[in-house]
């Protein structure tokens, strides 16, 4: 379906007289005073919808909106658009003539995310989608069995009323649908005060839900960090699954950190001085089943109550720059990293680029721009005398580059993204690293800054080797993996200059079944794992790019994942 039919269907008509019995009043207030887009003529579809929306309307719902009526057999589908309030629910219908015997209804954001689905063998799936969530919610009913005509509907729905409307009309995603499977987890309060007593602090529930997953597709999930507050996420899987990755997102999709284990559990914690929102992404090395998500908010100035033992990520700078440059160093040396030594400080400005002069060695180093209150997100280009780009890098209360060249003079190009504040910049030697990485800056910096920052290595010289590949949309460069029984092999492709669009699969060489597929605007990586296999998993890397040609960097490195 093009733009213009998408947008085309942001238009959406009232059902005519679906009823006489009235909503309550807060409800259709609400719904009526926040329309979803521009009314026009449709047809009358009151036969499928006007039954279900009226109960809906009864239960608390606003008006119904028919976003979209289509004719479709069975693997067609019927798409649409509509806009939703940001602090309002939506509740989304699809509903067929008598000769469609079963329809999906799926619901994604537009980052691409899942925000809903409905895959029951029936005619009539239901969704309701609450806060946090995007602007616009695009929507796709498939015909699964049958032929004939669909129509989408949607109906505002204020918060509180959310749950009895999910009820009446048995919707996926309603308050409480998973939570009560969550409630029931076995073990779950013992677990969740036995990780409270650790953390310390007091906290509050949030939310608890129950989520599947699976190896190949992350599970996400949305989340508020309160201002002056931290969020407490901890993870429980069921026994279907094991070895579960956690990672936390910023609202610019840039990984703040990754979940600790704790046996087959998973936690961490996430602070911020302002309201920021995250995005959770679970998924299992193996298996496929669910995972409870308990979030917990703190009080306020938490931050001093917290336990040594938390693994905590801040979102922004909450100190000022001097303690916030012992706190990075004691984290660097944790991971075995030498002390840094001070190339710059400044103050940094919204919309100005500061110039720092710096004469590189031959060999790698990693730049770290740590920022002090009250400064908030750091964007840093580190650039060589001849105006080709080295390594550049991103953070809300830090930005790191992985500096790899023959040496020469280089200028770093430093700007604050939301607020201004003090900074310093940092240097610290990498040692022991492939000398491929001197040859190919760009892809090398990239490489290093994507292992790290998902867990893969700690410091840059656990990188081992490193392989250079050619890379175009046209061509497929392969290689080969040796996954030993009870291992994973992570598999990370970064790119150079000239190419942009990583893209990463890999398959099991032996009955080609895909085992991941990974794509990144500079970078992508993926994981293939022998855990439950009684003999080596070959497996193949496909790598290409989508747009231009170069020259990228591939590295593998052996895993052993704890349970």
């Amino acid at each position: 379906m093009n733009a213009s039919t998408l947008l085309t269907l942001l238009a959406a008509s009232a059902l005519a007289g679906c009823g006489s019995a009235a909503a309550p009043r807060s409800a259709r207030s609400a719904a009526e005073s926040t329309p979803f887009s521009r009314i026009r003529e449709k047809p009358d579809d009151r036969t499928w919808l006007g039954t279900d929306s009226e109960r809906a309307r009864k239960a608390g719902a606003g008006r119904s909106m028919v976003i979209t009526v289509g004719a479709g057999a069975a693997g067609d589908r019927i798409e649409g658009m509509v806009g939703v309030p940001e602090k309002a629910c939506v509740l989304l219908l699809a509903r067929a003539s008598g000769s469609v015997q079963d329809v999906d209804l799926f619901a994604y954001g537009d980052d691409g995310r899942t925000l809903g689905t409905d895959e029951a063998p029936d005619d009539n799936p239901t969704l309701i989608v609450c806060p946090p969530h995007p602007r616009h919610v695009y929507l796709v009913a498939r015909v699964a069995a049958g032929h004939g005509l669909v129509a989408i509907g949607a109906q505002l729905v204020n918060r509180k009323d959310a749950a009895r409307v999910g009820k009446a009309l048995s919707a996926r995603g309603r308050p409480g649908e998973a939570a009560g499977r969550a409630q029931n987890w076995p073990g779950l309060e013992e677990k969740l005060a036995r990780h409270r007593s650790l953390i310390g602090a007091t906290w509050t529930d949030v939310r608890r839900v129950a989520v599947p997953v699976e190896p190949r597709v992350a599970t996400r999930l949305s989340a508020m960090v309160d201002a002056g507050r931290c969020l407490d996420v901890l993870v429980l899987p069921s026994d279907e699954v094991s070895h579960i990755d956690v990672d936390v997102l910023d609202q610019h999709a840039r990984i703040v950190g990754r979940a600790r284990a704790s046996g087959r559990d998973r936690s961490l914690l996430v602070c911020s001085p302002v309201a920021e929102p995250i995005t959770l992404e679970v998924r299992p090395h193996a298996g496929r089943g669910l995972v409870a998500v308990v979030l917990s908010r703190s009080g306020p100035a938490a931050a001093r109550d917290l336990q040594v033992p938390a693994l905590r990520f801040d979102l922004a700078p909450v100190v000022d720059l001097a303690q916030a440059r012992r706190d990075h160093d004691a984290e660097l040396e944790q991971a075995g990293y030498e002390r840094a030594k001070l190339v710059h400080k400044g103050q940094l400005e919204v919309g100005k680029r500061a110039s720092v002069a710096l004469e590189l060695s031959r060999g790698c180093s990693r730049f770290d721009v740590v920022i002090g209150k009250p400064a908030r997100g750091v964007h840093a280009l580190l650039w060589a005398a001849d105006g080709s780009l080295i390594a550049s890098g991103s953070g809300g209360r830090a930005a790191t580059l992985f500096a790899c060249s023959h040496g020469g003079k280089a200028r770093l190009d430093l700007e604050a993204t939301t607020r201004p504040g003090p900074y310093a910049v940092e240097s610290r030697r990498q040692r022991n690293m492939p000398a491929v990485l001197i040859d190919h800056p760009l892809a090398a910096g990239r490489l290093v800054a994507r292992m790290t920052a998902h867990g893969v290595i700690q410091r840059a010289s656990q990188l081992g080797a490193a392989r250079a590949v050619q890379l175009s949309p046209t061509k497929e460069q392969r290689m080969d993996v040796l996954v030993p029984v009870g291992r994973c092999v992570d598999v990370s492709l970064a790119l150079g200059p000239g190419a942009t669009g990583a893209e990463l699969r890999l398959v099991d060489a032996q009955d080609g079944k895909e085992l991941a597929l990974s794509r990144g605007v500079e970078s992508s990586g993926g994981r293939a794992c022998a855990l439950s296999r009684s003999s080596t998993l070959h497996a193949r890397a496909e790598l290409r790019v989508t747009a231009g040609h170069g020259t990228g960097l591939v590295a593998t490195r052996m895993l052993s994942p704890r349970p």
